[in-house]
């Protein structure tokens, strides 16, 4: 019995284990024949799977889609009522359109759950695709009618849109959300299926084919190893191998301390030599670290190329070691950016007039491949003496003399300072200051009114930010605008203003407060964002109100930079979607006829440096020139800084629409605008 089991087994090894490498391909097609299948019965199963799972999530969303345009629809049929207009009825009949054909779709598709079916066609008491059609007809019939007949139309479309055809809108919309839920279930187990038999197949190939494979491979190994080691005895060709080693190894190290595309020494080998100084007598200068950055080198990325931006740095490490020292360490330690270590300075003089001729010598106009081009740097440096001499010390030492100087206007050059260490760390403790107010919601809303000249009424009111200190009382903005803008967090205050003072306009209407519109500040950043528009109409919709109670107001001197600026189209999405935007503090800025000529804005809001000087014969025309030019463009002329009832009666002899200032009211908080609005009314009709 050993021996019929002893031969089975050569016998099994010699027919199925062990195959010569001349015949292994017989194998490897058989195993390349049953991976194409597998795969291609899994990725047809799975473009199936997803197939019906894009279907039911496109359901899903065009069911959510009918929640929203059933509302859009009362929403726009109240509009038209209101304000009536061709382009409201387009709307109109556009989203009435929109949702007539999506309820086809999603009635007749074939898959249909048991639940959907009910809720659209069997449901005794509601039966959502009959009232779809319904709501339809009657909204269309209501724009055709007239009267009393449309007003008892419209209540009749209000009630069927804002309960049982609503509620069940959310349920179809929930019942298509949990058929798409568990179609991706089952495709998530169908690919689970298909990775399991997958490795099973894997598993069976590496027994049956590459376990002969791997057998026949390692006998000629072996063949080729006892062949090896007559190669032992070839001692010069291993020492020849030993010094190419070497070579290769000594590049590597070149390459590990030095930038590959300037050749100067890298970070790491700045830091090596900053860990080495040798420090002499207390107080004695060792070395100074000097640090570099250039100015508008991303521009020129973007206009020209990277392959010219390297050359500029290429150019740029040129110019830095001409003007050093033979015994100076000059580095680029990452993007733009460059250190020069000077050895034992003379003077703190010395190093400010190397400084001055490195910033003259980079911003003299360059020539890339025959485009020229011109950049600028600025330069902030420390020294460095023997109680203090760490790497990481002096270069923060530098780079925060290097903020200054950027800070400063760029092209400067300064020196680190004790001051300036303590002037960043404040600085940094009011950033810290400012996201903890704005986690703490701190940052509430004043309300400064806008009366209009020729009614006297009240024409709306401004929304500036104010800080409510725990400790140190009410902030006003001069004190945290700059650093909230230059910390990245100006956005997140101008949407917290842009919420609640949404939310005190609701409030003040609800309490009988006519409040026409709101004015809010938008600044570049907050510009910038493409989302903008979206955000807005999301936020006035879900308060019930219109685009036209809202005004965005832009600052006029720091909007535009460049013909494709994202803000440029951010104003005019913010003009289509129907929201007012002004040009704030117009006549400070730089461009301010080339802003006219480029945004479709609704009004210019004068400077209170333009305001202020009247009467003055020379003020007095320049504002009378700019209502003239403002007439023609159809906009509206707000002035600010109107502080008493003379220059009031100066600015509405001199055609302003709107002003806004003392003479009117301070800023104030949302109770106190609330009494002063009753003041006012009663003030007013006590005139009348």
């Amino acid at each position: 019995m050993t021996g019929i089991l002893k031969k089975l087994t050569r016998g099994f090894i010699r027919h199925v284990c062990i195959t010569r490498p001349q015949s292994l391909w017989k194998r490897y097609a058989l195993g390349l024949c049953i991976v194409c299948i597998t795969i291609s019965g899994a990725h047809y199963a799975s473009i199936v799977a997803i197939s019906e799972s894009e279907a039911d999530a496109e359901a899903s969303q065009i069911s959510t889609r009918q929640v929203m345009l059933s509302q859009r629809i009362l929403f726009l049929m109240r509009e038209s009522e209101r304000n009536p207009s061709a382009e409201t009825e387009a709307r109109l009949l556009s989203a009435i359109k929109l949702f007539e054909d999506s309820n086809i779709w999603l009635t007749t598709r074939r898959d249909l759950s048991s639940e959907l079916q009910r809720l659209y066609f069997d449901d005794p008491e509601f039966p959502l695709d009959y009232f779809s059609r319904r709501f339809v007809s009657t909204a269309r019939y209501t724009i055709e009618a007239g009267g009393e007949v449309k007003t008892n139309m419209q209540n009749q479309l209000v009630a069927l849109g804002q309960q049982n055809l609503l509620s069940a809108l959310n349920r179809a919309a929930n019942l298509h959300e949990a058929q798409s839920i568990a179609q991706t279930h089952w495709l998530h187990r169908l690919e689970t299926i298909a990775l399991a038999t997958a490795l099973v197949i894997l598993m069976m190939e590496a027994l049956f084919i590459f376990l002969p494979a791997q057998v026949s491979v390692s006998r000629t190994i072996r063949r080729f190893e006892r062949r090896g080691k007559q190669l032992n005895a070839s001692f010069e060709s291993i020492r020849q191998r030993n010094k190419e080693l070497v070579a290769a190894r000594n590049n590597l190290t070149h390459a590990a301390n030095h930038d590959a595309l300037t050749g100067l020494l890298n970070r790491r080998a700045l830091y090596d030599y900053l860990s080495g100084i040798e420090t002499g007598s207390s107080g004695d200068v060792a070395v100074s670290v000097m640090k570099i950055d250039l100015d508008r080198f991303k521009a020129v990325n973007d206009s020209l190329g990277h392959k010219a931006g390297d050359d500029v740095l290429i150019e740029v490490a040129r110019i830095l070691l001409a003007h050093a020292r033979s015994d100076d360490l000059v580095a680029r330690i990452g993007g733009d950016e460059f250190v020069i270590v000077v050895k034992a300075p003379k003077s703190m003089d010395d190093l400010e007039h190397l400084g001055d001729r490195l910033v003259t010598a980079i911003s003299q106009p360059m020539s890339i491949e025959g485009t020229p081009c011109e950049i600028g740097a600025s330069i902030g440096f420390t020294l460095a003496t023997s109680s203090v001499a760490t790497p990481d010390q002096l270069l923060i030492e530098a780079d925060l003399a290097l903020y200054k100087a950027k800070r400063d206007g760029r092209g400067q050059v300064c020196a680190f300072s004790g001051d300036l260490r303590e002037e960043i760390s404040n600085r940094q403790a009011l950033f810290a200051e400012i996201t903890h107010a704005l986690e703490a919601e701190h940052f509430e809303p004043h309300f400064q009114p806008q009366v209009c000249t020729d009614s006297g009424q009240v024409f709306g009111c401004e929304v500036l930010a104010r800080w409510r200190h725990p400790e140190r009382g009410l902030i006003a903005p001069a004190t945290f605008i700059a650093a909230a803008e230059e910390a990245g967090l100006i956005r997140q205050i101008d949407l917290m203003m842009l919420e609640k003072g949404l939310d005190a306009l609701e409030d003040f209407r609800t309490r009988g407060i006519d409040v026409p519109t709101i004015s809010i500040n938008a600044s570049p950043a907050t510009l910038r964002d493409p989302n903008l528009p979206d955000r807005l109409l999301q936020e006035v919709l879900a308060r019930g109100m219109a685009p036209s109670d809202l005004t965005i107001e832009v600052l006029e001197n720091t909007l535009i930079e460049s013909d494709d600026d994202d803000a440029i189209q951010t104003v005019e999405n913010l003009t289509k979607a129907g929201f007012s935007v002004v040009l704030d503090d117009f006549g400070t800025g730089y461009a301010s006829m080339s802003n006219l000529s480029r945004l479709r804005i609704d009004g210019i809001k004068l400077d209170r440096s333009i305001v202020e000087p009247v009467p003055n014969v020379r003020a007095e025309s320049i504002i009378s020139a700019l209502v003239a030019l403002s007439r023609n463009l159809n906009m509206r002329v707000v002035a600010e800084g109107v502080e008493n009832d003379a220059l009031f009666a100066r600015i509405k002899e001199l055609g302003c629409d709107v002003v806004q200032g003392y003479a009117i009211g301070h800023p104030m908080a949302a109770e106190d605008f609330a009494d002063w609005y009753r003041n006012f009314v009663d003030k007013t009709a006590q005139r009348a």
